[in-house]
């Protein structure tokens, strides 16, 4: 597993599903994994299973939230290393019926927060080298799955991925690199209504998916803590998909 050696990294929508995992993942690798998301009760008790972990109760669409997180924690380290842009939603539903203000208020959380959290962290990582952000993207980012209608998520998602691109272009002469991930999909609390076990998610899903399955619990772990660490170090601007083929079947 990568080493991290104590760098200070930002996971936002920690306190569960693939976030709560990275979190995990990151105090493993000798990380200090900084948590933030709206709910409190969860955020207290993954700080106290995690040993390094800290963490700031924020809404990441809120602008003085964001300001609040970056600030706290360049005020409790001195530094921040990584951001994992990673809070997210969807709305899930035929395009017809989904309302324009819905359609909004998923690209205010999954495609605006990162953008402006990304630009806040940016600011304060141009002076040192090494930093990193890592935006969760999806398969669905990169394809459409039609039993899965859902053009918010969609829009957010294919948006991230290029946003990901044009913030690399723009940031790299600082030694920013932006990367993505695009997972396939994974037990989570998010697609609960796919069921706990990846070996037997719906039909449409396992036939679109050329391993057959769903994503394990972790199997997204060493593909963002690469991008986060020196092992990429010469990696800008690509966008990783772990997602058992599915963007190319």
């Amino acid at each position: 597993m990568p080493q991290l050696e104590d760098r200070v990294v930002i996971v936002t929508g920690a306190s569960s599903g693939l976030g709560a995992q990275l979190a995990r993942a990151i105090g493993e690798a000798g990380g200090i994994p900084v948590l933030a998301a709206r709910r409190a009760d969860r955020l207290a008790v993954l700080t106290q299973e995690i040993p390094s972990a800290d963490a700031v109760t924020c809404d990441v669409t809120d602008e003085a939230d964001r300001e609040r997180l970056i600030d706290d924690v360049l005020k409790r380290y001195g530094r921040l290393d990584g951001l994992i842009n990673n809070a997210g939603a969807g709305a899930s539903g035929p395009a017809m019926r989904t309302s324009a203000q819905t359609f909004a208020r998923v690209l205010e959380l999954n495609l605006v927060a990162p953008y402006a959290l990304s630009v806040l962290a940016a600011q304060r990582m141009r002076d040192g080298g090494g930093r990193s952000i890592v935006n969760i993207a999806s398969v669905m980012g990169l394809r459409s799955i039609g039993p899965i209608p859902d053009a918010a998520y969609v829009a957010s998602k294919s948006g991230i991925i290029g946003l990901t691109r044009e913030l690399a272009s723009q940031w790299g002469r600082y030694g920013i690199r932006v990367n993505a991930v695009a997972p396939g999909f994974f037990a989570t609390e998010m697609n609960a209504q796919l069921g706990e076990d990846p070996e037997q998610f719906p039909e449409f899903l396992l036939s679109r998916t050329p391993l057959g399955r769903g994503g394990r619990a972790g199997e997204l772990n060493d593909a963002v803590l690469f991008l986060l660490g020196p092992g990429s170090s010469f990696v800008t601007g690509t966008v990783l998909s772990v997602d058992g083929g599915m963007a190319i079947a």
